[in-house]
């Protein structure tokens, strides 16, 4: 297998993304996070929160009642959408924080919701915080890999995928279909499930994965490897026990997303999130120390990482 590419300053400063100052929200994108579950909630805010701090114009999380309030105190730039419940109406929900603005809470019939959400949002994450065993899950994952224009599928939407490999089919059916490449973000023993021939190291078989099933593999670990569908390999050896912590992986696949939804390609979204994920995690250790920072603390720093990697300047008039 070829040498990877190392994920540094100059190869990140070369991806800057346009942002015009004549640009409106909608210009910069709209982004679906399907996240959150009892217990698990602090996923959907960490992701929407770093998806915010990507410069992505409108956040939609489609979460559990549960969560939505909590999530709209922590992230009041967010917009809520409450998943559906079995035998309930359609009342009215306050949206970013309890302004005015109200939004109708997600009718119950059974087929028609999900694609009326995902209908006009340029990419959808789905996965962080999601417990696997939830019908809504399982039910809706094989219509996002269906017709997601550009999809990032994280944490429990990995785990269902790995349980139901005839879900894989449809990663390779988008090409078909003109669809871009689906983005994977395991962390190791993820991988292992959706691959259990696979050993720890062994790069070259997860890029035959990526490129089988047409997809970009962000396979996450103390050095992330980065593998796309047209064979090539990034690797990120920057390592930094600061981030190992529950919620740093929600903060990745936000920021991923949140790039994606602002129009860069699966390759540049991917190694631009990795690079920069990792960048705020250097800055966050130098301000704080590796015990005490929290993913939390990273998108505090996304600012300086875009001032040092002169994507500041891809702002124009």
């Amino acid at each position: 297998m070829a040498t990877p590419i190392r994920i540094d300053e100059t190869l990140l400063s070369r991806l800057c993304p346009a942002r015009p100052e004549t640009g409106h929200k909608g210009t910069f994108g709209r982004l679906l996070i399907y996240a959150g579950s009892t217990g698990m909630g602090g996923a959907a805010v960490m992701a929407a929160g770093s998806a915010l701090r990507s410069g992505t114009g409108l956040v939609y999380v489609l979460t559990s009642q549960d969560v939505l309030t909590p999530l709209l105190i922590r992230c009041p730039e967010a917009l809520g959408i409450p998943l559906p419940q079995e035998k309930t109406s359609s009342p009215l929900v306050p949206m970013a924080g309890g302004l005015s603005r109200l939004m109708p809470a997600v009718p119950a019939e059974k087929e028609s919701w999900f694609s009326k959400i995902i209908s006009d949002k340029q990419a959808v994450l789905m996965g962080p915080g999601l417990q696997p065993d939830r019908q809504d899950v399982l039910s809706n994952l094989p219509f996002a890999l269906e017709n997601a224009p550009h999809l990032v599928l994280d944490a429990g939407a990995l785990t269902v995928l790995s349980a139901h490999p005839e879900m894989l089919s449809l990663l390779k059916s988008r090409r078909e279909k003109g669809l871009s490449p689906v983005v994977l973000t395991p962390h190791l023993g993820e991988f292992k499930r959706l691959l259990p021939s696979w050993e720890e190291g062994d790069y070259a078989s997860a890029g035959a994965f990526a490129v089988e099933y047409g997809v970009v593999l962000v396979l996450k670990s103390n050095e992330t490897n980065l593998f796309t569908s047209s064979g090539k390999w990034y690797s990120n050896p920057v390592r930094n026990s600061g981030l190992a912590k529950g919620g740093s992986g929600d903060i990745l696949a936000g920021l991923l997303s949140g790039l994606l939804a602002q129009g860069m390609s699966e390759e540049e979204a991917a190694v631009s999130a990795v690079g920069i994920h990792s960048l705020a995690g250097k800055l966050c250790r130098e301000k704080l120390g590796a015990r005490a920072m929290l993913p939390t603390d990273l998108w505090t720093y996304f600012g300086a990482c875009f001032q040092r990697l002169q994507w500041e300047e891809g702002i124009t008039s």
